[in-house]
């Protein structure tokens, strides 16, 4: 699964401030790591952009740089910059997204363009499209879940 549509412009740097966060990164490497992330968006800015797969190996750099002593979990990435969530197929996808990693016992998930879909532009603000982005978010965290068996994961829907 590729996807044509270049990753939004700070998705990555939100990424890392929120991964920051979450492994208790000091404040001053967060500065930092956030610096070369800017840098390499604004060289991806002229291509195509990233697939799941680089996806997947930047948010894994960013936990490594982020976090050098802890180990990195497996990086899923469930992509929905193209096409958007559909209920019907979500337990599809997800079990595509979760069969990247293997049988990992670690994982961070990674969904991708969700927000784009429903949060975007002036449709963004209107009640119905919040509901339907929080039933959405609802609907992968219980798909997750419920397909994850005994596995550790981690969704993270930017």
């Amino acid at each position: 699964m590729t996807a044509d549509t270049p990753i939004r412009s700070g998705q990555l740097r939100t990424l890392n401030a929120m991964l920051a966060r979450l492994v208790g990164t000091d404040s001053l490497l967060r500065r930092d790591v956030d610096a070369v992330v800017r840098l390499y968006e604004a060289d991806e800015q002229s291509s195509r952009g990233l697939d799941t797969k680089g996806l997947a190996e930047a948010a894994g750099h960013l936990l490594h740089l982020l976090s050098p002593d802890q180990p990195v979990p497996a990086i899923a990435v469930l992509d929905h910059r193209d096409e958007p969530y559909e209920p019907l197929w979500a337990s599809q996808k997800l079990q595509i997204a979760l069969d990247q990693v293997g049988e990992a016992q670690d994982i961070l998930l990674w969904v991708v363009g969700l927000q784009d879909h429903y949060l975007a532009g002036a449709k963004g603000r209107s009640p119905k499209s919040r509901r339907a982005y929080d039933e959405a978010v609802e609907s992968v965290n219980a798909l997750t879940s419920r397909i994850s068996g005994r596995r550790r994961v981690t969704v993270v829907v930017l």
